[in-house]
C-alpha cells in the first residue's frame, strides 16, 4: 500500500497528468491510502468546490489516523531533523509519523521530505 501525501492528492486533482499517471498505474495494482492529516489540509481549503472535490478523492481511498504508534515515530523523527539542523513543518513530520508506523511507502511532491533519510519516502 502507498500513502499519499497532500501535495500528490492536490496535483492530481489538478489533473498534473505525470501524477495522474502515477495514480492510476498504483490503483491498478495496490491500495493507496493518505492520513488524517492530509485530510485535514485538503478540508480546509477556501473554496466549497475544491472541498467538495478533496471529500469525494479521500471518500474513495483509505484515511489513517495519527495514532501512538505515528506519534512515537513522528517524535522520533523530531529528533533527529532538530539534532541535524534540518528541521521540517509539523503536518509533515506527522505525515511521516502515519506512514512510516504503518511501515509504508509514502508519496510526495515535497521536496522538504528529503530531509528524512528513509527508503519509504519518495519524492516524486
Amino acid at each position: 500500500m502507498t500513502f499519499l501525501d497532500t501535495s500528490v492528492i492536490i496535483d492530481f486533482l489538478a489533473g498534473d497528468e505525470k501524477i495522474v499517471s502515477l495514480i492510476k498505474e498504483l490503483v491498478a495494482k495496490d491500495e493507496i491510502k493518505t492520513t488524517t492529516i492530509t485530510e485535514y489540509e485538503l478540508l480546509k481549503h477556501k473554496t466549497e468546490l475544491k472541498r467538495q472535490v478533496a471529500e469525494k478523492f479521500l471518500s474513495a481511498i483509505t484515511v489513517c489516523p495519527f495514532d501512538r504508534a505515528s506519534a512515537r515515530k513522528a517524535a522520533l523523527l523530531f529528533e533527529k531533523l532538530s539534532k541535524a539542523g534540518r528541521m521540517i513543518n509539523e503536518n509533515d513530520l506527522l505525515i511521516a509519523g502515519i506512514s512510516l508506523a504503518n511501515d509504508e511507502l509514502l508519496l510526495t511532491r515535497d521536496q522538504k521530505f528529503g530531509s528524512i533519510d528513509d527508503v519509504n519516502i519518495k519524492i516524486v
